[in-house]
């Protein structure tokens, strides 16, 4: 892929418009029959769906779904008579509908061999996907619920050490462009957003350490994390093109294998029955002149133009969006307590996980609450739209006389850094990891979450 506006062509091309012909290896009869449900022949097309239908094999459906995604429209007759004769269900030609139904079945375990199955299949775009899916590769999600984005790993390019300059050297920055401000070490840099809403990957060196700012624009969650390995080396990122419940899956260069961008784990691959986890670092989306007037010593990533033309993506604010509207992947797990792409605050603390509606923090300006055991305060800026949340220490807070100041139930004056609230004489109040979402996407990894509601 050399432009995104190719990725969305593959995706179409995914769903229907065009034959994929290379051959899949061996996998058993059940995945020689799904495989034959696509043949360019009627009869062996028939001839597969008859026996698949014969044998009453429901462990075979997660392969049929992954199968229906390559199909080319003028072949699922046999694909879609078989998924409904096994199922029961009247779902039609709908991918989407098909993968929530495999999603909610959580009673059916896929057919031997279908970690292979899943490298093969992808493999139709990259054979480098079997450098993860290979046999007796380790996982801790279900294989099922990953989903092809109809790209290459790497399809998406990321934005690998990219060149920055002081804040007073940015004349290309708008005052009220939307940005990633991160801090590492007490530096701090500024990503624009419209740029990393085309790569959705980025990997530097901030404060001596080297991070990660995964954005995954399909679900809105953006985070970033510190990637220096146990041995001290780091992790580089890319992204997979894979998806699992309409969240990216990243994969790091070094081992090839997949992590999640919602919680920072290894999930498929060499790394993913360790207890590795990336810690995620201090980020915060919020507006140019927000961040400059907090930051002035900060610096800002410079749009590579040159990259730019070459994929031929439009760095202006808004434009990727425009791009990728009506794009969009199933997820099963589903909950009308929010609009779907409400824009929320996410907060994960030792496995208690709750949404914040943004629009209720902005307005509220500063929230006292508790999660779990955990005692916390959240603090939103209107002007900027910024969230940031830190560990309260039982302390109930306000605002004082600046954004940048707040005051305890004793009236000590509390100082709003990046990394902690900071008194005096006090031990330090350090930030919560927590990001922006759409509830969509967060719901369909925590289903228990909370939600928070207007006092």
């Amino acid at each position: 892929m050399r432009r995104l506006l190719l990725w969305l062509v593959l995706i179409i091309v995914a769903l229907g418009s065009v034959s994929f012909s290379v051959p899949l290896a061996s996998g058993g009869e059940g995945y020689e029959l799904v495989r034959n449900l696509s043949s360019e022949k009627k009869k062996v097309r028939r001839s597969a769906s008859r026996k698949l239908l014969e044998k009453k094999d429901l462990s075979v459906l997660p392969a049929m779904v992954d199968a229906l995604f390559f199909t080319p429209r003028h072949l699922r007759t046999e694909v879609i008579a078989t998924l409904e004769g096994l199922s029961g269900e009247k779902i039609g030609n709908s991918y989407h509908g098909w993968v929530e139904y495999v999603g909610s079945r959580t009673d059916i375990q896929p057919r031997a061999g279908y970690l292979e199955w899943k490298g093969e299949i992808f493999s139709r775009l990259d054979p480098q996907f079997r450098k993860i899916f290979y046999s007796g590769a380790p996982y801790r999600i279900r294989l099922e619920e990953i989903l092809s984005g109809g790209v290459r790993l790497d399809g998406i390019p990321s934005l690998d050490n990219p060149r920055h300059v002081p804040a007073s050297e940015a004349k290309f920055m708008r005052a009220k462009e939307r940005v990633f401000g991160v801090t590492v070490g007490g530096q701090h840099r500024a990503y624009p957003v419209r740029v990393l809403s085309w790569h959705e990957m980025l990997n530097d060196v901030i404060g001596g350490e080297p991070v990660t700012l995964s954005f995954c624009t399909l679900c809105g969650s953006g985070i970033a994390y510190a990637t220096k390995t146990p041995n001290g080396k780091a992790y580089t990122f890319g992204t997979s093109g894979l998806l699992y419940r309409s969240n990216k899956l990243m994969y790091d260069r070094q081992s090839y294998t997949l992590w999640s961008n919602l919680t920072g784990e290894p999930v498929v691959g060499r790394l993913a029955l360790t207890s590795l986890k990336l810690p995620v670092l201090p980020n915060t989306i919020t507006t140019w002149s927000g961040w400059v007037e907090r930051h002035p010593d900060t610096t800002v990533m410079v749009p590579d133009n040159r990259l730019a033309a070459r994929w031929r993506f439009d760095y202006t604010s808004g434009a990727a969006d425009r791009m990728r509207r009506g794009v969009a992947f199933p997820v099963w797990q589903k909950s009308d307590r929010l609009g779907r792409d409400t824009e929320i605050y996410a907060l994960n603390i030792e496995g208690a996980a709750k949404a914040y509606p943004i629009e209720i923090l902005l307005e509220q300006g500063v929230v006292n609450d508790q999660l779990g055991e955990a005692r916390l305060v959240l603090l939103a800026d209107r002007s900027t739209g910024a969230v940031r949340a830190y560990g309260s220490g039982g302390l109930t807070f306000r605002r004082g006389e600046s954004d940048t100041e707040l005051l305890d139930d004793s009236d000590r004056l509390w100082r709003v850094t990046e990394e902690a609230l900071v008194s005096a004489g006090i031990e330090p109040l350090e930030r919560l990891p927590g990001h922006s979402a759409f509830w969509f996407g967060w719901y369909g990894f925590y289903p228990q979450t909370e939600v928070y509601e207007a006092p």
